[in-house]
C-alpha cells in the first residue's frame, strides 16, 4: 500500500498547469458545435465524428503525460557574470524512462515570484535513458544578486492544442560582478606609480628584506619569521621589496547624493576594471569600499569583484572613512562624479583619516 501511495504521488506531483493554445480553442469549439449538432439531428455520422474528436483530446492529454514524466533537469551555471555582458546559462535534461521518449520539450528558467525570464531552451527529442544539453543566451543589465526560483518544463505535444506545464524547485542565487570599462591608460599609469613613483623609496634591489607583516592567505609559510610570531602571538612573513612595490589599494567613494546613482555605477565599474586589469598584469591589488578593507595581494580577484557586485552607496553623512592601518604605499582613489569618475593617484598615508 505504501509503494502505490508513493507511485500516485509521483504520478500526480508536481501539480500540472494546463492552458488551451488558439488551435485548442477553435478545436474544442468545433467538438462542442458538432456535438450540439449531433444531440439535436440525431444523426450518427455526427456521433461517431464526436466521438473522434473527444478521443483526439484524450489521446493528447494522455501522450503529454507520458512525455513529462521522470525527467531530471539541472543548470550549468557560468563561472563569472558581468553586468552587461551575455553569457551561457546551460540546461540538462535527463530522461528517466526506460522506453518512451520525451518530444517537444521547452525549459524556461524562473525568476522572482515565478515568472519566467525572456529566454527558454526547446529540445526536440530526448530518447530514454538519455541525457542532453543546451543553453540559452541572456544578458543581466545590473550588478548584485539576482535569484532563480525554479525551472518550467512545457510541452505541446503532439498536436499543439494544449500546453502542458510543471514547475520545479531549485532556487539559485546569481553573483553578478560590475560592468566592465575600458581604463588602459588609467591602468597603465597606476602600474608605474606603484612600481615606485609614489613610494619614492631606494631600494637597493629586487627581492632585498623590506619588513614584518601578518600572514594572509596564499603566502608561503617558509617565509613566515618565527621568532617575531612567537613573541607577538600572532604569524608574521617577510615581506620583500619587489613584492612591497608591486603593491596597490583601491579606493572607492561611496559617498554620493540622491541623484547620484548613475556616477556611482560609473565609479563601481571603473574601479573593477582597474582592479581586474592590474590583477592581470601580476600587481598585487588591495581594495577599500563599503567599510571594507581587502589587503593587498595577488590573488584577490574573486574577493574585490564580489566586494564591488554588493557594495551601495551612502549618503555623504554616513559614508565611511577610509581605514588602511600601516598601508603607506601607493593608493588609487576613485570618486563618483557626473559623466566620468573622478580618479586620483596618492600615497595611502595621506588617506588615513579618523570617523
Amino acid at each position: 500500500m505504501a509503494r502505490l501511495r508513493a507511485r500516485l504521488r509521483r504520478w500526480f506531483r508536481p501539480p500540472r498547469k494546463f492552458r488551451l493554445t488558439r488551435d485548442g480553442k477553435w478545436f474544442i469549439g468545433a467538438t462542442l458545435l458538432l456535438g450540439f449538432a449531433a444531440v439535436n439531428g440525431g444523426i450518427n455520422l455526427l456521433f461517431l465524428m464526436f466521438g473522434m474528436m473527444l478521443s483526439l483530446l484524450v489521446a493528447n492529454g494522455l501522450m503529454a503525460e507520458a512525455c513529462m514524466r521522470r525527467l531530471d533537469v539541472q543548470r550549468r551555471l557560468p563561472h563569472t557574470l558581468f553586468a552587461g555582458a551575455p553569457f551561457l546559462m546551460g540546461i540538462v535534461v535527463r530522461n528517466a524512462k526506460s522506453r518512451i521518449a520525451t518530444l517537444s520539450l521547452e525549459v524556461e528558467d524562473l525568476a522572482a515570484e515565478g515568472k519566467p525570464v525572456d529566454r527558454r531552451c526547446f529540445f526536440l527529442k530526448i530518447p530514454a535513458q538519455r541525457r542532453q544539453e543546451t543553453a540559452y543566451r541572456r544578458t543581466l543589465p545590473t550588478r548584485g544578486i539576482h535569484r532563480l526560483t525554479g525551472l518550467r518544463l512545457s510541452t505541446r505535444f503532439p498536436f499543439g492544442l494544449l500546453r502542458r506545464s510543471i514547475d520545479v524547485e531549485s532556487p539559485v542565487e546569481l553573483l553578478v560582478y560590475p560592468a566592465l570599462v575600458p581604463v588602459a591608460d588609467l591602468a597603465l599609469r597606476a602600474e608605474v606609480s606603484s612600481l615606485g613613483e609614489t613610494q619614492g623609496a631606494l631600494r637597493a634591489r629586487s627581492g632585498e628584506f623590506h619588513g614584518l607583516r601578518e600572514l594572509r592567505s596564499g603566502d608561503d609559510p617558509r617565509d613566515v619569521h618565527w621568532r617575531t610570531s612567537a613573541r607577538r602571538g600572532r604569524l608574521f612573513v617577510r615581506e620583500f621589496e619587489e613584492e612591497a612595490a608591486r603593491s596597490l589599494v583601491i579606493v572607492l567613494e561611496t559617498a554620493v547624493d540622491e541623484d547620484g546613482g548613475p556616477a556611482f555605477e560609473s565609479a563601481v565599474s571603473h574601479a573593477a576594471s582597474l582592479a581586474l586589469l592590474l590583477l592581470r598584469r601580476g600587481l598585487r591589488v588591495g581594495l577599500f569600499a563599503g567599510g571594507t578593507f581587502i589587503p593587498p595581494h595577488s590573488e584577490n580577484t574573486p574577493a574585490i569583484m564580489r566586494c564591488l557586485a554588493l557594495v551601495q552607496a551612502t549618503t555623504p553623512s554616513l559614508a565611511p572613512k577610509p581605514r588602511l592601518g600601516s598601508w603607506h604605499g601607493p593608493v588609487l582613489t576613485v570618486t563618483p562624479a557626473p559623466g566620468r569618475p573622478c580618479i586620483e593617484l596618492g600615497a595611502g598615508r595621506t588617506l588615513r583619516r579618523t570617523a
